[in-house]
């Protein structure tokens, strides 16, 4: 636990959870948590309350040089050279702090898929957020819903010990706010292959499901070798990776509750490349990915540049409606990866030890209740592809190294047994 000095106050408090075991977190994500808990608002950072789109966050902006935390704040973040560098969400509005812990590190339980940015647990000083949301009251129209989600916050964080939602938003002592801090992700754009449109949630997932291109060739139960080509080219690598992640974020979705996903659907630019100066022991090059390449990089490993999914938006999940399921989305994943998929049966297989139940209770602070419908997530889920598999209507064929190594393609076996997950 790191504490953050408050003049006068208690310190708040950062707390990075454990890992879980097996888990794939990189080296990035171990800096990424560091620096997540190294942000001192009173002396690396600024706080500017939220004041547009819906939720009543609080952002933290990078100082440029020369410019002190009440410089920069005083000028509502917009410095120049003052960039967002994370995010602050509790349990208001649709928001749930389990589900942001949740997102992350089911992500990396399940081999990093999605790629969800990293998230720690942090308290905040009750009354310096209350001094912030009077600010985000001043600035925001009253017939806005940000305005309306800032004033429902407040009326808990005034009301301190006597506030209806005390557990889900204060410390025990009621002096802090809590919630999750999220890394913010840079560079990434809008997923507009990934929208549908729709007047409501459901809407919009039930129009993902039936006029989505890509959902509809991941429905198709024909070998991806028969649906996509083998020819490294951007095109292929392209809708390979549209599949794999469209499977992804039915996969996790479907199993975290989540209801606010469709808009909320991001993309990075990934290049990937095969490394003939890196072979796998069957002859065949590795293929790694990288996001930044320069020019001549580009030309020398022959790289394609690509579209990979970011979901970044995960806090209205866990507890919320499950749109993904109320849509039936799984039952259109006739193609997964072959890792998601063991990760997928690592995860049932163990759910019910004491273990994982308490990891879930404990670092992401699930309740009980929370995790009860998870797991019965898992289960349906985890049925419906094993079954799926054994009839051989759901592939294990969205293995991007397979797939591209000009190698005779051997079809994984549908139980754990037949093979380990990748480290």
């Amino acid at each position: 636990m790191v504490q953050v000095p408050v003049p006068g106050r208690n310190p708040e408090r950062c707390v990075i959870p454990r890992h879980v075991a097996n888990g794939r977190y990189t080296d990035h994500d171990f800096k990424e948590e560091s620096d997540l808990c190294g942000i001192d608002e009173n002396l690396n950072a600024a706080v500017c309350p939220k004041t547009n789109s819906t939720n009543p966050g609080l952002d933290l902006y990078s100082l440029p040089p020369g410019l002190s935390p009440a410089q920069v704040a005083g000028a509502r973040c917009k410095s120049a050279g003052a960039k967002k560098i994370a995010k602050y969400k509790l349990s208001t509005s649709c928001s749930y702090t389990p589900s942001i812990l949740g997102y992350y590190h089911l992500s990396r339980m399940l081999g990093g898929i999605a790629d969800v940015p990293p998230a720690v647990l942090r308290t905040y000083d009750r009354l310096n957020h209350i001094a912030l949301g009077h600010i985000a009251l001043a600035e925001t129209s009253p017939g806005t819903l940000i305005h309306q989600t800032w004033a429902a916050l407040m009326a808990q964080l005034t009301a301190g010990s006597q506030a209806s939602r005390r557990d889900l938003l204060l410390s025990d002592d009621f002096t802090q706010s809590y919630g999750a801090l999220s890394v913010n992700p840079r560079g990434e754009s809008f997923y507009t292959e990934f929208f549908n449109g729709g007047a409501n949630n459901v809407g919009r997932a039930i129009n993902f499901r039936d006029r989505n291109p890509t959902v509809a060739l991941l429905a198709r139960t024909d070998d991806v070798s028969g649906l996509i080509g083998r020819t490294f080219t951007v095109q292929n690598v392209q809708r390979m990776v549209q599949l794999r992640d469209a499977s992804d974020l039915i996969v996790i979705d479907t199993l975290m509750n989540q209801q606010d996903r469709f808009g909320n659907v991001h993309y990075q630019n990934t290049y990937y490349y095969r490394d003939t100066a890196d072979p796998n022991p069957d002859g065949s090059p590795k293929l790694k990915s990288s996001r930044k390449l320069t020019p001549e990089q580009v030309a020398h490993l022959g790289a394609v540049q690509v579209k990979t999914l970011l979901l970044k938006d995960n806090d209205c999940g866990v507890s919320k409606t499950n749109v993904a399921r109320q849509a039936g989305l799984i039952d259109r994943v006739a193609h997964i990866d072959p890792d998601t998929y063991r990760r997928l049966l690592q995860f049932d297989a163990t759910a019910d030890s004491p273990t994982t139940r308490d990891f879930f209770l404990q670092e992401l602070l699930f309740t009980s209740a929370d995790y009860t419908s998870v797991r019965n997530n898992l289960k349906e889920v985890v049925s419906k592809l094993h079954q799926g598999c054994a009839r051989g209507r759901v592939k294990l064929d969205l293995d991007l190294q397979a797939h591209f190594s000009g190698q005779p393609l051997k079809p994984p076996g549908c139980d754990l047994p037949d093979a380990t997950v990748r480290p």
